[in-house]
């Protein structure tokens, strides 16, 4: 993973996480948690999951390696951000 100056502390991914997600999904930043699940809560599909990626990347300038990724990342948002911070301590 390719990765710019962008802060990457667990709160500051998971207002990253949070901001992208509610932006997509038109609604309030703040009623999305970490236990918001994609599926179930905010109904994302694979095609939102893919649009989803490419808005962190630009938002934080990086790319992610595909084949790290495993479907239990998209769970919910805080394993989201849990697969992002251990990609940026890598």
């Amino acid at each position: 993973m390719e990765t710019s100056n962008v802060s990457t502390s667990t709160p500051q991914l998971t207002s990253t996480v949070i901001g992208t997600v509610a932006r997509m999904v038109s609604r309030e930043p703040r009623s999305i948690s970490p236990e918001t699940r994609f599926l179930d809560d905010l109904n994302f599909d694979s095609t939102m999951v893919l649009e989803l990626l490419m808005n962190l990347e630009t938002d934080l300038d990086t790319e992610f390696d595909p084949e790290t990724l495993e479907p239990s990342d998209f769970d919910t948002v805080g394993t989201l951000v849990a697969y992002l911070t251990r990609q940026f301590e890598a």
